[in-house]
């Protein structure tokens, strides 16, 4: 290479950036603000179990017994309202499974939906279930950023819940050699793949030696907690629902999920070291890459650590959902399958999934009569969202097949609310509003379905049918 080509080359920016600085981090808020609610209704980012009834089940009672303890110890007043901020909610699923299940375990508390982005603010405040429970005092909506928080609320006590949050905070990578040498890795993400590159460098202080391998280090997370401290002067607690990760080896890149944006596993074992002393860890039995509940808290009270040995540490939300891939096998019989169900705290996603076992094996009157009651259970705490997979319709034709006729007509009209009018909705709306004996109505839906699809052969004939009787 001559002289001024390699004089030319020097002057090139560079485009490898730690990690912790690369637009992939930076530019999350933007691609949230993007996405909107799609980043949920289409899948792009999981969202099934952090919002799940069990999890709010969970966080519930480890609430309650972080109010306890900041009452007993005057960091909450008898009258005075707690403050649950969910950081980064979503669709805010979470908010509507919780806030009432707070207030059936006397807690007094808000639970404020936050997000960065206003796209996503403004489908939160639409939302009509959220809306009711805001009307009663026990939601709100508001704008939050993890890493430059504010004060929303006076009080001496709130509780942060991060589902899903930590893991799309910016992280750091260093790589520790069989000989001890230490370098932090750096990124390339203008390119397919995306190329690595590490230097010499020194560990963040607190986190002393590490074997060899190659490490994510949390540093948007610790510097969340910091802010967190800072921010909130009273008793705090954080729940941070997450996928941990495990080192790799000495000469593996690390791994990191894309998804419309970026994340990486949470090593919360770092994370507690360099949130010490100022935060006290409690971490689950038996921690997993997959999905595990862990909590920071500045409270030393023995109620809570009692209620984390109680719900907390057994790590139950991932349980069940790994039960629930085993009864998707065709040989689990159905006595167990209504046990796992009646174990889920009625959620309506995880029955409406396993409804086609219901209606395609014959079931004794008391398996029907356990089924219709999940049915009827699981039913009001669906949350209306748009996604791909109907919901209430699922309900609605196992309830209708159970001979469940007036839940099946409920659910068959949610679904036309929440999906539009579908042939099929409209049919089999119709076809159980003729069973209840209300021959009129069932007429009505037959000649909405024909407005939308006049050829509609099964509808033409039922019509002209049911018309004939009347």
């Amino acid at each position: 290479m001559d002289r001024a080509r390699l004089a030319a080359v020097c002057q090139t920016p560079t485009v490898f950036h730690p990690l912790h600085q690369s637009p992939l981090f930076l530019a999350q808020a933007d691609r949230y603000e993007e996405l909107g609610p799609r980043a949920w209704s289409e899948g792009i980012v999981p969202w099934r179990v952090t919002t799940c009834p069990l999890l709010a089940d969970v966080e519930a009672h480890l609430i309650a017994a972080f109010a306890r303890a900041c009452t007993a110890a005057g960091a909450l007043g008898r009258d005075e309202q707690l403050t649950v901020i969910d950081v980064g909610a979503g669709t805010g699923r979470m908010g509507f499974h919780l806030a009432p299940r707070l207030a059936a375990l006397g807690v007094r508390a808000e639970v404020v939906l936050t997000d960065v982005a206003s796209s996503n603010l403004e489908a939160l405040g639409s939302q009509p279930q959220l809306a009711e429970l805001a009307r009663g005092g026990l939601v709100s909506v508001e704008h939050f950023d993890a890493l430059t928080p504010r004060r929303l609320r006076p009080g001496g006590a709130t509780v942060l819940l991060a589902h899903y949050l930590f893991d799309t905070l910016p992280h750091r990578v260093f790589r520790r050699a069989a000989d001890g040498a230490t370098f932090e890795g750096l990124i390339d993400d203008a390119v397919e793949p995306w190329a690595w590159r590490y230097e010499p460098a020194s560990l963040p202080p607190g986190l002393g030696s590490r074997p060899p391998g190659t490490w994510l280090i949390p540093v948007g997370a610790a510097a969340a907690l910091e802010a967190w401290r800072r921010t909130f002067p009273g008793a705090l607690l954080v729940l941070a629902a997450d996928k941990g990760v495990s080192p790799r080896g000495p000469h593996d890149d690390p791994l990191l999920a894309r998804h419309g944006s970026v994340s990486a596993g949470v090593d919360f074992d770092v994370l507690a070291q360099l949130a010490a002393p100022a935060w006290r860890h409690l971490g689950p039995r038996d921690p997993s890459d997959v999905f595990a509940l862990h909590a920071f808290t500045t409270s030393g009270s023995t109620t809570i650590d009692d209620a984390w040995r109680d719900r907390g540490s057994g790590n139950e939300v991932l349980r069940l959902h790994e039960r629930f891939e085993a009864c998707g096998d065709p040989t689990t019989g159905i006595d167990a399958l209504l046990d796992f169900l009646e174990s889920t705290g009625n959620d309506p996603d995880l029955l409406a999934q396993r409804c086609d076992r219901l209606r395609e094996t014959p079931l004794t009157e008391a398996q029907a009569h356990r089924a219709v009651q999940l049915l009827a259970s699981a039913a009001p705490r669906h949350f209306v969202f748009r996604q791909h997979f109907d919901v209430p319709f699922n309900l609605a034709v196992t309830a209708h097949h159970l001979g469940a006729l007036r839940l099946a007509v409920a659910l068959y009209l949610r679904s036309l609310e929440e999906s539009g009018a579908h042939p099929a909705t409209l049919l089999n709306l119709a076809l159980a509003q003729h069973a209840l004996g209300d021959v009129e109505r069932a007429c009505e839906c037959l000649d909405v379905l024909l407005e939308h699809e006049p050829a509609h052969p099964r509808a033409v004939e039922l019509l002209a049918s049911w018309r004939r009787g009347s």
